[in-house]
């Protein structure tokens, strides 16, 4: 294609003219160009010439094609190897956060598998270490509580006995005496009361007696506990599903019936000692869960108390001054955990507290 002076941009032609080099892209028929202009003064002439730019237009083009597909394999291919390696890396930490929260909830026997990576290893070690020396000092406690505890037993059954020996003659005695053997009386019935709650704690840490299982009718067995008891004067409600097939309420399950026993006998004892008494005694379920309630006449828990009364030895505001061992309502919870649920108090309808518990109809591993 040949260019006339006039095609050329007039920018570039009057510097051209004027003596000057220079070049400017410009556009001719649509197409882009490259005009270069060269003043030649020793013979008084111009020299111009257009030079077209879709070759190399079309050339960047696939270069930043090329460029562009290239930093995004790289890209997709550098995330991939190091999602691989971060992985490769991350997974003994996963496995020593898995083994911690199994220790957590009770696995003492939990061990890491050694690595292959040495400073892998070194970590594996310690931690194996550092569970060999928890379950360690663990067991150590719960061997310790358990001996006392057995150990106290003929101390505290010979001073019950003495005690029963010196009420049976209580009349002979002057009233000092009397106010004083009372009081004794109290305080070892209190000791004895401990020493056989530190021996049930023992056993449940010691994951004793689990084997009893065997399938009950829980809203039957409850029941009967409360009858059995002597609490039978509090009022049962029942408020069961019915299983949709035979139009009767499923509440058969798989448990250890002497859980459900310890848990409401402990409810109720305690709501007599520390509370006015039980008002109602309601067992209700929902997908997962058997739900048995114990609503008392008490004056209700503080918010700020009740997580605490579950604790070992905790005591809240209205059994302060009681004669418990401090003990009952962590036994709930123990057995409530062992029975696959959970054990916590609210505010009843009544305005007193309302003890929960929550058994798994599916029972746990």
């Amino acid at each position: 294609l040949r260019f006339t002076q006039s095609n050329f941009p007039p920018t570039l032609t009057r510097r051209v003219l004027s003596g000057e080099t220079g070049q400017q892209r410009f556009s001719f028929d649509g197409q882009p160009y490259e005009a270069v202009g060269v003043a030649v003064p020793s013979v008084g002439m111009q020299y111009f010439e257009a030079f077209p730019l879709n070759e190399v237009i079309s050339t960047m083009r696939t270069i930043q094609t090329t460029l562009f597909v290239s930093v995004f394999f790289i890209t997709l291919s550098a995330g991939l190897i190091g999602f691989s390696m971060s992985h490769s890396v991350m997974r003994p930490l996963r496995r020593v956060s898995i083994a911690a929260n199994e220790i957590a909830t009770g696995g003492l026997d939990t061990r890491l598998e050694p690595e292959n990576d040495p400073d892998l290893d070194q970590l594996i070690s310690s931690f194996n270490e550092m569970a060999d020396a928890v379950q360690s000092r663990i067991e150590r406690e719960q061997r310790f509580a358990s001996d006392v505890s057995h150990e106290l037993r003929s101390p505290v059954m010979a001073l019950t006995t003495a005690v029963d020996v010196l009420e049976s003659r209580r009349d002979e005695l002057n009233e000092r005496n009397q106010e004083t053997l009372r009081v004794l009386g109290t305080q070892v019935r209190r000791f004895d009361r401990t020493v056989l709650d530190l021996l049930e704690l023992s056993r449940l840490d010691a994951a004793a007696g689990e084997a009893n299982l065997e399938y009950v009718h829980l809203a039957d067995l409850t029941h009967r506990v409360m009858r059995h008891h002597g609490f039978d004067g509090v009022r049962f409600v029942n408020t069961l599903r019915s299983n949709t097939d035979t139009n009767t309420p499923s509440d058969e399950v798989l448990l250890d019936r002497r859980r459900i026993e310890r848990i409401l006998v402990n409810l109720l004892e305690n709501a007599r000692d520390h509370a006015g008494g039980a008002t109602e005694v309601i067992l209700r379920d929902d997908d997962q869960y058997f739900i048995l309630c114990v609503d008392d006449a008490g004056p209700g828990v503080a918010a700020s108390e009740r997580s605490r009364i579950f604790e070992r030895f905790a005591r809240g505001t209205a059994s302060r001054n009681g004669t418990g061992s401090g003990l009952g309502l962590a036994i709930v919870q123990e057995h409530a955990h062992a029975l696959g649920g959970q054990a916590y108090v609210d505010t009843s309808p009544s305005g007193g507290s309302r003890f929960v518990v929550t058994i798994r109809k599916t029972p746990t591993e």
